[in-house]
């Protein structure tokens, strides 16, 4: 599923036509990679920036690890984590099933792990010890912001393609007038405002 539909994009933009939808499509996938890439959201497995839900395997160091009495506490360098695939604490980085961490040891909240009483492993200073397979992103029908956004932005670039590198176009009666950078928009990274992600 796409942040919006080319059908949400063409009632905003006159002129365009179910015939541009695979061409709207691509656009939509672009600004899909730019909003992830503008809210500082790492890569995730596929290899393609996305807000969407999405594979990251990571391996949160010691600057990730609270301090004091939160030192059972992980902060993952992605999105929202949607669920949790495989947990890992181990500084010989194998990874076997010995330093596997069990679901019933630790609990997934936002961009956090935390450890519960009995887990039998503590999260690991070591370089790459500390291991976490999740998925990770945003639900968009949870998140309408987001389809805003993206609409919004979609129908600028569709607008504005012939325009592209120029910082004014021509009207009617000979004049011109400016136009937007095909860059974010201000009010769309407002939007996006809450989605960036915080340095733990």
């Amino acid at each position: 599923m796409a942040l919006a539909t080319a059908e949400q994009v063409r009632a905003l933009v006159p002129g365009l036509s179910s015939a541009d939808d695979a061409t709207i499509g691509v656009v939509l996938a672009r600004i899909d990679a730019s909003f992830a890439r503008y809210c500082g959201h790492p890569t995730p497995d596929s290899g393609a920036h996305t807000m969407e839900a999405a594979a990251y395997t990571m391996y949160p160091g010691r600057y990730d690890i609270g301090t004091g009495d939160d030192r059972h506490v992980l902060v993952l360098p992605c999105p929202p984590v949607l669920s949790v695939t495989s947990v890992h604490v181990d500084p010989d980085q194998d990874y076997g099933a010995d330093t596997l961490l069990g679901a019933s040891e630790y609990v997934a909240n936002e961009r956090r792990l935390e450890l519960l009483v009995g887990a039998t492993a503590g999260w690991s200073t070591s370089p790459r010890a500390n291991k976490v397979v999740a998925s990770a992103g945003y639900v968009v029908a949870d998140h309408p912001l987001l389809t805003e956004a993206a609409i919004v932005q979609a129908a600028h670039l569709t607008s504005n393609t012939s325009a592209a590198g120029s910082s004014s176009t021509s009207t009617r009666g000979g004049g011109s007038r400016s136009i937007s950078p095909l860059s974010l928009l201000p009010e769309v990274r407002e939007m996006l405002a809450r989605y960036v992600l915080a340095v733990p």
